[in-house]
């Protein structure tokens, strides 16, 4: 080989090394930002944390649900009618998303009777901003949810995640009713509870954590 390509292949070597400290390194760090996550979401119903350093680099650690399914056969008697929009029957059952947000929230207990328009009604913001904050909150997307209430709203990091928690739970005993509607009866504890203990042996919820990095933007990164 000429040396130009014994050259090539040392760098490249040199690079995997560097590659495989470098993810060590991350590991170890990433693993305390998570002990310090894990505590501060403990016994709360809070689904992420943020970190802001002096430098303007973030980090942001979210609990993420993964909904697996157990016993496809019983999905046809929790969804009833409205079966097809929830889940494509195939060698396996894959979900769609209203589904596993419905599985995920029944699964968790994480659900509350109210309404989302009642929630929003209730914030510290003019009638304007309410309006505007209605056609982007749904209660399905916690973070998405918890950045608009605080660039709209104006509320502080935990009121934001208070009320996005709040919302999201809010949102998932909306589409519990609604469910029910579509399958002719009414949600009634009895019915609950019923319809929670199909869930439990439909399916299997399993929560991690993720952990998303956003570096600042640097001075040559703005010009």
């Amino acid at each position: 080989m000429n040396q130009n390509l014994n050259s090539a292949i040392d760098r490249m070597a040199q690079i995997e090394r560097i590659k495989e400290e470098l993810d060590e390194e991350y590991a170890l760090l990433q693993k305390e930002l998570l002990t310090d996550a894990e505590q501060k979401l403990a016994d709360t119903k809070i689904k992420s944390v943020s970190y802001v350093t002096p430098s303007g680099n973030t980090a942001e650690v979210t609990v993420s649900d993964t909904v697996s399914v157990t016993a496809g056969e019983l999905l046809t008697g929790i969804f009833g009618a409205v079966s097809r929009s929830m889940f494509t029957e195939e060698v396996k059952y894959t979900l769609k998303a209203p589904a596993k947000r419905i599985l995920s929230a029944v699964w968790h207990g994480e659900y509350c009777k109210g309404k989302i328009s009642d929630i929003l009604d209730s914030l510290p913001c003019d009638d304007r901003t309410k309006k505007i904050l209605s056609k982007k909150i749904k209660g399905a997307d916690f973070r998405k949810d918890k950045k608009n209430l605080k660039t709209l709203a104006g509320l502080s990091e935990t009121d934001a995640s208070d009320i996005a928690y709040l919302l999201y739970e809010t949102a998932s005993y909306e589409n519990l009713e609604a469910l029910a509607g579509a399958n002719g009866f009414s949600l009634t504890p009895e019915k609950l509870s019923g319809f929670r203990s199909q869930v439990n042996a439909a399916v299997n919820v399993s929560r991690s954590i993720k952990t998303r990095i956003t570096a600042a933007e640097s001075e040559c990164d703005e010009t």
